[in-house]
C-alpha cells in the first residue's frame, strides 16, 4: 500500500509541477513587461535594493537563480521569467501534497481518487487566470505564491503528524512571505495561528447515539495555540528568517551601485524603506467612484479565477461548515475579504490584481473539498480534466506573452530616436528603467545619458556612479540641488523621490536643467526630452517651447527622417496585442504616445509639412483608439467621463 502511495505521489506530483511549467514556457517572452519588471530584473542582477518595501528574499534567491543559469549562458530575462515559473509551478506542487494529506483524512483507502483530485485543484489553480498572468513575468508575486504555499504546505502537514519540522517549514514561508512582499502575506497572519487548532480538517459529524462530550470552546482552543511549542516555533523561525533578509539589503545599502532604489543605509531609513517609503499614504486613498468601480472588477476577477471550478468553491464552503472545519473555512474566507477590502481602498491601481493571488490559494482548499466530497456522485474523474482543458483554452490568448514584447519594441524606438552621445531625459518608468537594465546588464546604447526628467527621483545616484564624466561637467548644479532636496525631504531623498516644493528646490533644479543645456550645446550633443519633461520645462521657461522632433523626443536639434518614420508607423508588436487590454500600465503609455504625437503635429506645422502632420494625426487617433479602449476595459481604475 505504501509503496502504491509513493508511487502515485510520484505521477501525480510530478504532472501537478509539468503541466503548468510547460504551459508557462510555452506563453513568456523574452521581453521585459511595463511596470516593475526592468528594475526587478536589474536589482536582482546586481543584488542592490529595490523599491519600498525591498522584497529582500525575492531579490536574493533570484539572484541566486540567475548566477546558476549564467553558468548556462541563459539570458537574464530568460532566466528570471523561468525563475518566475518554477516558483509557481513548485507552488502547484506543494498544493498537491498539502490537499493529499487533507484527502486521506477525509476519505481514507481512497488514494487513487484523493490523489487525482487533488492533481487537478492543483493544476487549476496553476492555470487560472490570475496565477497564469504572474506565472512567466519578472514581479514578485509569483515568489509570493510559493511562500504561501510552503507555509500551507507545513500548517496543513502538521494537522496531521505533529512533527515540529513542518512548523519550521510554516515558519520559512511566513518568512519568505513577510520578506517578498509582506503586503500580501501580513493579513494571513491571524488566519495562520487558527491553522495550528487541531481538527480544523476533522470531518466527523455529530452522531446522536453518543452521548455528547462537553466541547472544548474556541477561547480556549486559542489560549492554547498561543502556549504551545508549535507557535513558538513558528514566530522564532519568521523572526529569523526576516532577520537575515533585511539584514541582507541592509547590508547592501551601505554600497553604491549603478542603480539602486533607494539606499536605506541607516537604520531609521530601512524601517521607512520596509513600511513603504512614501508609498504608505497611497495605500488607503482610494476615492469613492474608485472603489464603487472596483468592487464589480474584484467580483469579475474571481469568477474569472475559478472559472469551472467556481461551483465547487460553494459546494466546498457548504461542505466544509456541514463537518467540523468551520475554523478552515472561516479562516479562508476572512483572509480573502480582508484582501478584497484593503484593495477596494488602495489607490494604487498597477497590478491590483495580484493582491489577490494569495487568497486565491488559500480559497483553493474548499474547491478541493468541493471536488473531493462531490467525486463520486458526479464523475468528476473524467469531467474535472474536461474543464481544466476548458479553462487553459479559454485563457490561453490572454496570457500569452509571446506577442507583448514591450521592452523590444521601446528600447527599439529609443534606439532609434535618440543620435549618438545624446543626452535624454525620460519620465516613463517603464522606458527607462528597461534601459537601465539593458545598457548595464546588455551593454546596450552605452553612448547615451539617460537620467530621470527631475532628477531628484529615487535612483539620483545614478548620475555619478553610472555617468561619471558627465556628472563631473555639472556636478556643483548637481550637487547644490540634491543637497537642498536632502534639507527638504531627508527621508525620501533616499527613498522614494520627493516633490519640488519649495522656491529654492526649483530654483536650484532650474540652474541644473540650463547647465545640462549649456553642456550639451557646448559638446554638440542632442538634448532629447520626453512630452512630460518638454511639458514642464517649456512651460516653466527652462528652454524656448519651439523645439525640434527625433523620434519620440523634442530635440535641441534637428532629428532625421530615420527617427520620425520609426515612431509616426505606430506598428509596434505590443499595440495589437491582446494583452494590451489588460494591462494598467499601458494606458500611461498611451498618454505619452499622443503627447508625442502632438508634439510632431505642432512642429510639422509651424514647418508647413502638410504630409508629416496627416501622418502624425493618422498614428495620433490610432493611438487615441487605443486610450479609449482602455480606459473601458479597465474601468475599475479610472473614472471615465
Amino acid at each position: 500500500m505504501k509503496n502504491k502511495t509513493t508511487l502515485l505521489n510520484f505521477i501525480f506530483g510530478t504532472l501537478s509541477f509539468l503541466i503548468p511549467f510547460i504551459i508557462y514556457r510555452l506563453t513568456s517572452v523574452n521581453a521585459l513587461m511595463f511596470d516593475d519588471a526592468g528594475e526587478f530584473a536589474l536589482v536582482i542582477k546586481l543584488g542592490s535594493i529595490a523599491h519600498p518595501p525591498g522584497t529582500p528574499a525575492y531579490i536574493f534567491l533570484a539572484g541566486l537563480w540567475t548566477k546558476l543559469t549564467d553558468l548556462l549562458n541563459v539570458s537574464t530575462i530568460t532566466s528570471l521569467n523561468t525563475f518566475a515559473s518554477i516558483c509557481v509551478s513548485t507552488a502547484c506542487l506543494l498544493i498537491y501534497f498539502s490537499f493529499a494529506k487533507i484527502g486521506d483524512h477525509l476519505k481514507p483507502g481512497n488514494s487513487l481518487s484523493v490523489r487525482f483530485i487533488s492533481m487537478i485543484t492543483a493544476i487549476g489553480f496553476g492555470t487560472a487566470a490570475t496565477t497564469w498572468a504572474w506565472a512567466n513575468n519578472i514581479e514578485v508575486y509569483s515568489f509570493q505564491i510559493l511562500a504561501m504555499s510552503i507555509l500551507l504546505f507545513g500548517l496543513i502537514s502538521f494537522q496531521f503528524k505533529k512533527n515540529i519540522a513542518l512548523i519550521v517549514i510554516a515558519g520559512i514561508g511566513i518568512g519568505l512571505g513577510l520578506t517578498g512582499h509582506h503586503l500580501t502575506m501580513i493579513f494571513f497572519l491571524p488566519v495562520a495561528v487558527l491553522f495550528l487548532i487541531d481538527g480544523i480538517f476533522s470531518y466527523t459529524p455529530d452522531d446522536p447515539k453518543k452521548k455528547k462530550q462537553k466541547e472544548i470552546s474556541f477561547i480556549e482552543k486559542l489560549t492554547a495555540v498561543f502556549k504551545s511549542k508549535a507557535f513558538i516555533v513558528l514566530t522564532s523561525t519568521s523572526a529569523i528568517v526576516m532577520f537575515f533578509f533585511y539584514g541582507w539589503m541592509y547590508m547592501r545599502a551601505q554600497t553604491d551601485y549603478p542603480f539602486m532604489f533607494g539606499q536605506p543605509k541607516t537604520l531609521d531609513l530601512l524601517l521607512y524603506h520596509i513600511k513603504g517609503g512614501s508609498y504608505g499614504k497611497n495605500l488607503t486613498s482610494a476615492s469613492t467612484d474608485i472603489i464603487s468601480s472596483r468592487f464589480p472588477f474584484f467580483l469579475k476577477l474571481t469568477a474569472m479565477q475559478f472559472f469551472v471550478l467556481l461551483p465547487f468553491l460553494f459546494i466546498g464552503i457548504r461542505e466544509m461548515l456541514k463537518g467540523k472545519m468551520k475554523i478552515a473555512v472561516y479562516s479562508a474566507i476572512f483572509y480573502f475579504l480582508a484582501m478584497f477590502i484593503y484593495q477596494l481602498n488602495n489607490n494604487q491601481w498597477s497590478s491590483t490584481d495580484a493582491y489577490l493571488l494569495l487568497p486565491f490559494l488559500v480559497l483553493t482548499i474548499p474547491v478541493f473539498i468541493g471536488c473531493l466530497m462531490w467525486e463520486e456522485k458526479w464523475k468528476l474523474k473524467f469531467v474535472l480534466p474536461v474543464l481544466i482543458l476548458i479553462q487553459i483554452g479559454f485563457n490561453y490568448k490572454d496570457h500569452n506573452k509571446k506577442s507583448y514584447p514591450v521592452s523590444t519594441d521601446l528600447m527599439e524606438l529609443l534606439d532609434k530616436s535618440a543620435p549618438k552621445n545624446s543626452v535624454v531625459l525620460i519620465s516613463d518608468w517603464s522606458t527607462i528603467i528597461q534601459y537601465y537594465y539593458f545598457r548595464i546588464v546588455e551593454n546596450f546604447r552605452t553612448d547615451l545619458v539617460v537620467i530621470n526628467y527631475d532628477m531628484k527621483f529615487t535612483h539620483y545616484r545614478i548620475l555619478p556612479v553610472l555617468y561619471p564624466e558627465f556628472y563631473q561637467k555639472i556636478k556643483p548644479e548637481y550637487d547644490k540641488y540634491i543637497s537642498e532636496l536632502g534639507k527638504e525631504h531627508p527621508e525620501q531623498i533616499t527613498n522614494t523621490g520627493c516633490d519640488l516644493s519649495t522656491e529654492i528646490l526649483n530654483q536650484t533644479f532650474r540652474n541644473l536643467v540650463l547647465k545640462t543645456e549649456e553642456v550639451c550645446k557646448k559638446e554638440n550633443r542632442f538634448y532629447l526630452t520626453d512630452p512630460k519633461a518638454h511639458y514642464f520645462f517649456s512651460t516653466n521657461k527652462f528652454y524656448q517651447p519651439g523645439r525640434y522632433v527625433s523620434g519620440c523626443f523634442s530635440s535641441s536639434q534637428p532629428g532625421d527622417s530615420i527617427s520620425a518614420e520609426a515612431f509616426l508607423k505606430m506598428d509596434f508588436a505590443f499595440l495589437s496585442s491582446p494583452l494590451l487590454m489588460n494591462d494598467p500600465s499601458s494606458l500611461d503609455k498611451m498618454v505619452d504616445f499622443q503627447a508625442m504625437l502632438d508634439n510632431h503635429i505642432s512642429f510639422y506645422k509651424a514647418n508647413n509639412n502638410l504630409n508629416k502632420v496627416a501622418e502624425a494625426e493618422f498614428a495620433k487617433e490610432k493611438v487615441m483608439k487605443l486610450q479609449r479602449e482602455l480606459k473601458k476595459s479597465m474601468s475599475f481604475a479610472y473614472k471615465i467621463k
